[in-house]
């Protein structure tokens, strides 16, 4: 009983972090301000991008760095492209509110 349970949550989580989570890291990348995309649409995006990073992911563990196509394998990479993303876009907000004022001005004083 118990792990009938435990698995069901882990191909629910399996299922949530293959078809949603690259494609929700990828998408704040490529906008990155909260105003740039409505909820519906950037949900809508990050299933369409997680399937193609998980193909491409895939692809290049398996043909460029010629490793087994395992589970973890592809879990791990998945995770470690989720995480640069997220970190590349933390990069983008702290450039934004940082350099943001100092654009304006001097396009104002021009």
């Amino acid at each position: 009983m118990m792990g009938e349970i435990v698995q069901f949550f882990r191909v629910a989580f399996g299922l949530i972090f293959l078809f949603f989570v690259p494609g929700f890291a990828f998408s704040l990348v490529l906008f990155p301000k909260k105003g740039d995309l409505s909820l519906t649409l950037r949900i809508g995006l990050s299933g369409a991008l997680s399937v193609v990073i998980d193909v491409l992911t895939t692809l290049f563990i398996d043909l460029a760095l010629h490793m087994p196509t395992t589970g973890f394998n592809i879990f791990a990479s998945l995770l470690t492209f989720t995480l640069f993303c997220l970190a590349l876009w933390r990069l983008e907000i702290f450039v934004f509110s940082r350099y943001s004022g100092k654009f304006t001005k001097k396009a104002d004083e021009n």
